[in-house]
């Protein structure tokens, strides 16, 4: 075969004339007709699965199991229908005999134990998640879950050594099969199950879902049964893995029930426990082989012990990504010289603080600071003295202000403390312990005892209108008393109120 794409109609026709698109047993053709009318009697269903004997056991092994919760011992199929109900036989009994398959496909690489498992499993993940959601009926669910995978077999019969090949590069897994098969094809296994599907009579919700589970395109607001096929084969992945002895990776399937139904990782954790539990009973009733496979209880363990796993990462991941978070946001607003607030983070501070005032009854000053004579300094001693004046500073600064004040570098070595709900005798005060605190200092420096001093200008506001002009104008204030202090002699303070009463 070419492997150039094939169109949609003309693969179905090919595998069709080919003789190898496969035909339900005649009791499933009986039961889909009998599907289609609204009043067939219990009696009209039971006998069309007396039909066959091996899916006449099948069903009285289901409602005689745990699984169907009844609590008397079914011996007929009629009491069977009676009990059950017409509809859930039907769908019980057409999961049943729909994969009745005379035969392996020739396909090198092709798991035919696996393919039954994994079939197996998403149709329980499907039924359970039906439930879970209360959506739709479980076993139309469960029948769609079971037939949602029938495409790779179809695959795998009519081109065997292109199969084979796709199974080589993609693996035995699902999930990277459509890829590679509508490459190869123009087509995916669930596309192609859901045309052999529609072609036997299924119901149409069932081929349109099995159609489209793998499609990019489906809505997120559109039919809940294609996303739960899409989950339930997660699910099977996983367990398919546990079972066959592989590692059980399940972070697929909580990861999806979280973001595509919201049901909670820890739910999510509990349904696959309660499929592990169920799935002996129901391989024994579709007389699935048990092959080397680890017990239900041993599954059941494991994925207990992923999902704490699983936990612990995750708590671990949000822990790392919170301090991840706190520490950017530390370094986006913290000066790296002096461990201060920077520039920017005094900005949104003093605007944040001319909100509250603008709308509440108050005070705020702010006080501009610069250590006197730097320049000199740095000519002296050296920048790297001069940055270490400078953290003495600013750690000084931070550790004499009142816990309601804010200290911020806001340029060069001029520092800005921001003031709120105190009186201009008050953040006099303030200044005035600032001034003494930074004279007090002194600094080492390689063996060399370093002082400093520094001059403080103040604006002082009650009430403000304009925030942005208060800004503005309260660091102009603030700015012109700060010159005034350098030119009056350093080392001393000078405030005044905005808006100046004069």
């Amino acid at each position: 075969m070419e492997s150039t794409a094939i169109g949609t109609a003309r693969l179905f026709e090919e595998i069709q004339a080919s003789g190898k698109l496969p035909t339900p047993p005649s009791v499933v053709m009986r039961l889909l007709e009998l599907s289609r009318k609204p009043d067939v009697s219990a009696r009209e269903l039971a006998d069309a699965i007396a039909l066959d004997p091996g899916l006449s056991a099948k069903i009285l092994r289901f409602v005689n199991s745990p699984l169907a919760g009844l609590r008397s011992k079914v011996t007929s199929l009629p009491q069977a229908v009676a009990l059950m109900g017409a509809r859930s036989i039907k769908m019980m009994a057409l999961s049943f005999s729909a994969l009745e398959r005379k035969g392996h496909p020739s396909c090198k690489g092709f798991d035919h134990e696996r393919f039954a498992l994994q079939s197996l499993c998403c149709a329980m993940a499907s039924r359970h998640l039906s439930e879970e959601l209360n959506v739709g009926a479980t076993h139309e669910a469960f029948l769609a879950g079971l037939l949602s995978q029938i495409g790779r077999t179809i695959f795998a019969t009519a081109y065997p050594d292109d199969y084979s090949e796709i199974i080589a590069t993609a693996g035995i897994i699902p999930t990277d099969l459509p890829t590679h098969e509508s490459a190869r094809f123009g087509e995916t296994y669930a596309t192609l199950g859901g045309q052999v599907l529609r072609s036997w009579g299924l119901p149409d919700e069932i081929c349109d879902a099995v159609e489209s589970f793998r499609s990019k395109d489906t809505p997120a607001d559109g039919p809940m049964l294609p996303r739960i096929l899409l989950i339930a084969e997660f699910a099977a992945t996983g367990l398919c893995s546990a079972i066959q002895g592989g590692p059980t990776d399940i972070d697929p399937f909580l990861s999806h029930c979280q973001d595509a139904t919201k049901i909670s990782r820890e739910r999510a954790g509990d349904l696959l426990r309660e499929i592990a539990k169920e799935l002996e009973t129901f391989r024994t009733i579709l007389e699935l082989p048990a092959g080397k496979s680890r017990t239900p209880v041993d599954i059941e363990d494991e994925i207990r012990e992923r999902i704490a796993e699983l936990s612990i990462a995750m708590h671990l991941e949000n822990q790392s990504l919170a301090n991840m978070q706190a520490d950017l946001l530390k370094r986006a607003t913290t000066d790296a010289l002096t461990g201060v607030g920077n520039r920017a983070a005094f900005d949104a501070r003093f605007s944040l603080e001319l909100q509250r005032l603008a709308r509440e009854e108050g005070a705020i000053a702010l006080l501009l600071i610069d250590v006197d004579r730097f320049k000199p300094f740095n000519d002296n001693h050296g920048h790297l003295a001069g940055d270490h004046v400078l953290k003495t500073v600013a750690a000084t600064l931070d550790q004499n202000i009142r816990k309601v004040d804010y200290c911020a570098r806001y340029g060069g070595e001029e520092f800005a403390v921001i003031a709120p709900g105190t009186t201009l005798e008050g953040v006099q005060m303030v200044a005035e312990r600032l001034r003494q605190s930074i004279e007090a200092l002194e600094v080492q420096w390689e063996g060399k005892a370093l002082s400093v001093t520094i001059s403080i200008g103040i604006a002082h506001a009650i009430t403000i209108e304009d925030v942005g002009h208060a800004a503005n104008e309260m660091i102009r204030t603030a700015d012109r008393h700060l010159y005034e202090a350098k030119r009056t002699g350093r080392n001393c303070i000078v405030a005044g109120k905005w808006p100046d009463p004069a």
